[in-house]
């Protein structure tokens, strides 16, 4: 008899009169790896945050480890057994691993601390699963693959009884993704049980047992493992993707605008490759090591030890790279609201914010302005004139960011991930956006750890390993990768 962890049943929580969670069914067992794929951002947080905190709930009941710990009539607000792997790391970064492990845990009460001892018994537990870490290591020296594998064992060692991973696909390489699902694997076999929390159906099928739909913070279905088929998903979200096609591109016959020849600096070894004018490439780095150097390069805070950065066939300087701007080469980065935004600035002061940034750009005056505002106002909408841009939603703030691109109108722009943490209504419409960015010339480079959903803009995809070029695939090769699920085992072969 299957022993129960977690069960939810017909949960609903509202808060400020929005419903969160609508008669939330989900059942997890021990040993066993949920699936829970979300449509869309609803309900995703308040759910982590009810699994981890008896808070209080509108309706129904919720049992952890088979014992009744929250209902509608009482919420007694204790927390549960439950750790939670994120893109955010929860670990300490100026402490060591060993003490991050043991020292940091819930119920440690010790007043002397032998280091010897916590450097001990981490490496006893990193032994058992052929993990390469030092419990004497900060973890700020640590990879993000590591930093995940050291919050695995914490959860493991401080006796978790469910371990919910979020999202892990957009902060570690697909190599070492692999390698985090055996893991994953190891210890489901050991009895532990995950709640394993992504925005694609393929990846959940590759590492879950089951696999729940969500969406509108409302289960649609549950999947067995027998039942993982594309054609089973098609009905509730896929078919939105249909209509979507990128824009033709004559790659291949194009001129080359970046390439790198031979570049070396701590992380890059003879990188070699080159992007034609015009098209989308996804440079897809397999172990999450080497796309900070390549940005750093092209905003000039670091300059190759050997090797050579053409930029339209001029060498990139030291000098050309700390004016990159003014040449003309855009970046949009991770979590773009978040750091790209000016909350105390209008929508229309925002748009224009990069125009006077350009090597003889526009010198910014009310016409201007109003002439600006009169052309995107069809495209926008009425919100261009919006002074406070926090009253707006997700999908307008990011559409406020990629117009501003659109308007500075860069040869080249940089994408850092963009589609990490994107819901499938927000993916759809940033393929949409990006597209825009291609019709008008602009060339567009992806930075990416993860290829979901990039392959459905891309006309060009260079897969980087070890910190070296290693193969390149055209658009018309894209078909040899059915799913993401098969495509990362192909990519190995």
């Amino acid at each position: 008899m299957k022993n129960e962890i977690l069960r939810l049943e017909k949960v609903t929580v509202i808060r400020d009169e929005v419903t969160l969670l609508d008669n939330f069914n989900l059942h997890i067992f021990q040993g066993e790896i949920m699936g829970l794929v979300c449509i869309n951002a609803n309900g995703k947080e308040p759910l982590i945050q009810l699994i981890s905190q008896n808070l209080p709930i509108h309706y129904g009941r919720v049992y952890f480890n088979e014992v009744l710990v929250n209902n509608y009539r009482h919420s007694p607000m204790t927390m549960n057994k439950v750790a939670v792997i994120e893109q955010k790391s929860r670990l300490i970064e100026d402490l060591s691993v060993a003490d991050n492990v043991f020292v940091l845990r819930r119920g440690f009460r010790k007043y002397v601390i032998s280091p010897r001892v916590l450097n001990e018994q981490f490496r006893q537990f990193a032994q058992e699963i052929d993990a390469d870490i030092d419990g004497r290591d900060l973890v700020a020296h640590l990879s993000p693959y590591q930093k995940c594998v050291v919050e695995l064992l914490r959860a493991v060692i401080m006796g978790a009884k469910l371990i919910v991973i979020r999202d892990v696909s957009n902060c570690i390489g697909a190599a070492d993704l692999i390698r985090f699902h055996e893991l994953l694997r190891y210890y489901c076999g050991k009895g532990f049980s995950f709640l394993y929390i992504c925005n694609h159906h393929e990846e959940a099928f590759k590492i879950c047992t089951r696999m729940s739909l969500m969406k509108d913070g409302k289960i649609l279905r549950v999947f067995d493992r027998n039942q993982f088929r594309n054609d089973n998903i098609v009905p509730y979200y896929v078919g939105e993707f249909a209509d979507l096609a990128a824009p033709e591109t004559d790659v291949g016959r194009k001129d080359s605008i970046l390439a790198f020849q031979n570049v070396c600096t701590e992380n890059l070894r003879d990188m070699t490759f080159s992007v034609a004018r015009g098209e989308c490439t996804v440079l897809f780095d397999m172990d999450n090591t080497v796309l900070p150097d390549i940005m750093r390069i092209m905003n000039g805070r670091l300059y190759p030890d050997s090797g050579t950065v053409f930029l339209e066939g001029a060498v990139f300087t030291r000098e050309a790279a700390q004016h990159a701007l003014e040449g003309t080469v855009a970046f949009i980065g991770e979590d773009p609201i978040r750091t790209m935004l000016f909350k105390e600035m209008s929508y229309l002061d925002n748009l224009c914010f990069l125009l006077d940034q350009k090597n003889n750009g526009v010198r910014l005056n009310r016409r201007i302005v109003r002439s600006i505002a009169r052309e995107y106002e069809p495209v926008i909408g009425p919100e261009i004139y919006e002074t406070n841009i926090m009253n707006l939603k997700i999908q307008s703030l990011y559409d406020l960011i990629y117009y501003r691109i659109q308007l500075f109108h860069p040869k080249i722009v940089f994408c850092v991930q963009p589609f990490a943490g994107a819901d499938m209504y927000l993916r759809r419409h940033l393929i949409g956006l990006i597209n825009r960015l291609k019709q008008k010339g602009i060339t567009v480079i992806f930075l990416s750890v993860n290829i979901a959903d990039s392959l459905m803009v891309a006309d060009k995809l260079i897969r980087l390993e070890k910190g070296r070029f290693n193969s390149e695939y055209l658009r018309s090769e894209f078909n040899l990768f059915r799913s993401e699920g098969t495509t990362l085992e192909e990519l190995f072969q």
